[in-house]
């Protein structure tokens, strides 16, 4: 990575056409399957609590991530690991880590896991508390497809992080965001399932928790 001070937030508008003290009034929300959570979702969520001084970053578990598993029942992709092994992973990946926590709204909601809903989830317990949605450059692109997109856009200030290979990716045209520019881990879930498989090996891309419960659970090919 590079150092901290390499990093730098940018906003645009659009082309015309551990837990704090006292009640948090900027809130980063980092949903995903995070299956598994890596050493990435990590720097990820540490960088924007300091860049944008977020009082506090919430990983929040998705329940169905209804997009993957669509692609999954027609066999364009692998079904995800368990809802209950996904969240004790990424719990295991948070400890220690100062003002980063795990929630599990969408998994107590159930069903389909919709960002929409979510946030007004947070905005009902969080009252007037202001909400940044982080997401990848991967992602960007494809927030008009959504449920409920301007939903989203009216209750969440967008924040993209760029990945490796994904630089340019922003969201559509008319969404307002902000651009965390740096060089994040080039480390993705599925890449590591598909490594981690072929291998039967596990390596520090994964935080020692997380490698633990996979391997207690026998995921991704890897043996107790």
């Amino acid at each position: 990575m590079q150092a901290p001070g390499a990093l730098r937030c940018q906003y645009h508008r659009p082309v015309s056409g551990s837990e704090p003290t006292v009640a948090p009034r900027r809130i980063g929300l980092l949903g995903g399957t995070f299956d598994p959570p890596h050493q990435g979702h990590t720097a990820a969520a540490l960088e924007a609590r300091r860049l944008l001084d977020l009082d506090l970053v919430v990983l929040v578990v998705a329940n169905d991530p209804w997009q993957k598993t669509a692609e999954a029942r027609i066999g364009d992709a692998d079904v995800v690991s368990p809802v209950d092994v996904r969240l004790a992973m990424t719990r295991a990946a948070v400890v220690g880590l100062d003002g980063i926590r795990v929630d599990d709204v969408e998994i107590r909601r159930g069903g389909p896991s919709y960002t929409a809903e979510t946030l007004a989830h947070f905005s009902e317990i969080q009252p007037g508390a202001e909400l940044f949605l982080l997401l990848g450059s991967d992602i960007a692109p494809w927030l008009d497809t959504w449920v409920r997109p301007d939903e989203v856009r009216r209750r969440a200030t967008i924040v993209v992080m760029e990945r490796p290979g994904f630089e340019e990716g922003r969201p559509p045209a008319g969404w307002e965001h902000q651009v965390l520019h740096g060089s994040f881990p080039d480390l993705a879930s599925n890449d590591l399932r598909e490594r981690f498989a072929a291998t039967g090996e596990l390596d520090d891309s994964v935080p020692a928790g997380v490698a633990e419960l996979i391997r207690a659970h026998s995921l991704y090919g890897i043996g107790a």
